[in-house]
């Protein structure tokens, strides 16, 4: 019976202990001002936060007047890219580098070129959706063809 009980009284206050610290814990926690916080992220479940959206995403966009654009876009975690364009079947090529932004609520990027045209995407898990000059997403017959996919 002995033998019983030393092992017992270990794991109660073993428990006990690791209970007391966790709450101790949360209780400095709860009352330290010097926690600093940025209210400026985007909180819940966003693409910016839930989504691995670093890397590099290819495609070939449809043009009205060619074969289609083939675009590479790399995306950094500093939020800056890097913008390839490719025209085929014509002798058009374009790169461009700079910082994007996240939309409010986190989940689109736009792109702002030096020209001062802009490209806004939906950022999925492994994909980049191009949206309309209005910032909607495009539908119709073509709309698949509007996704870059991430290598």
């Amino acid at each position: 019976m002995k033998y019983f009980i030393l092992p017992l009284a270990a794991f109660v206050f073993t428990f006990s202990s690791c209970e007391s610290k966790k709450e101790e814990a949360i209780s400095q926690h709860s009352s330290n001002d010097s926690i600093e916080r940025n209210d400026s992220l985007p909180t819940g479940d966003n693409s910016k936060v839930s989504v691995d959206w670093q890397g590099t995403y290819e495609g070939v966009l449809p043009c009205a007047d060619c074969e289609g654009i083939k675009t590479t876009i790399l995306l950094n975690e500093d939020e800056t890219y890097k913008f390839s364009s490719e025209y085929l079947g014509k002798n058009h090529k374009s790169d461009e580098s700079g910082k994007f932004t996240w939309s409010a609520d986190g989940n689109d990027i736009t792109i702002k070129f030096k020209d001062g045209e802009s490209t806004s995407y939906i950022v999925g898990e492994n994909q980049l959706v191009q949206l309309d000059q209005e910032g909607k997403q495009i539908t119709g017959a073509l709309a698949d063809k509007y996704v870059l996919k991430k290598k």
